[in-house]
């Protein structure tokens, strides 16, 4: 079940760090695709799979001191978080060395490969299929490069060749 610990486990087994609310969306979501998340659920959102649960356990984790969240702002002018682990030491889980591997291929690929990635999954188990990346690029478009969704596929591979569960 998930919690504000939740949150800083997922932080914590990414080295300690992760950057932007994206790529905490799309790793947690990539947990729960692989068999190895925290029971949170996902729905579509614009930027792809999301939930709105786990938003609040990272606002509680930061409320509790778990983590800390440091704001910045790129080159353009856009706000992201900088998510730091800050926990101490929490209870080792039978399935952190699969959620370590996971979270180690995911840190290979950019934020909007881990969204595309991940909006064709979730599009493919909520009905699309074999449409999904189709369904992906017609939602994206802006975001749909031949290179960033080649990536995205060669994610999805890697992903499935780790060992998959439904």
């Amino acid at each position: 079940m998930a919690d504000a610990e939740t949150v800083a486990r997922i932080i914590r087994l990414n080295g300690g760090k992760l950057i932007g609310k994206t790529r905490l969306q799309k790793s947690a979501y990539f947990l729960e695709a692989l068999g190895v998340g925290f029971e949170l659920d996902f729905t579509y959102h614009h930027y792809g799979p999301y939930s709105e649960e786990l938003e609040y356990l990272a606002n509680d984790a930061r409320a509790l001191d778990l983590v800390d969240i440091d704001w910045r702002r790129s080159s353009e002018g856009a706000k992201y978080a900088i998510y730091l682990d800050r926990s101490g030491d929490l209870p080792k889980d039978s399935k952190d060395a699969r959620r370590v591997e996971a979270l180690k291929i995911l840190g290979q690929y950019s934020s909007t490969e881990l969204e595309l990635a991940a909006t064709a999954d979730f599009l493919a188990r909520s009905g699309y299929g074999d449409d999904a990346w189709e369904e992906t690029e017609r939602r994206k478009f802006s975001k749909t490069s031949p290179d960033w969704v080649a990536r995205a596929q060669e994610l999805l591979k890697r992903l499935e060749a780790g060992g998959r569960g439904d």
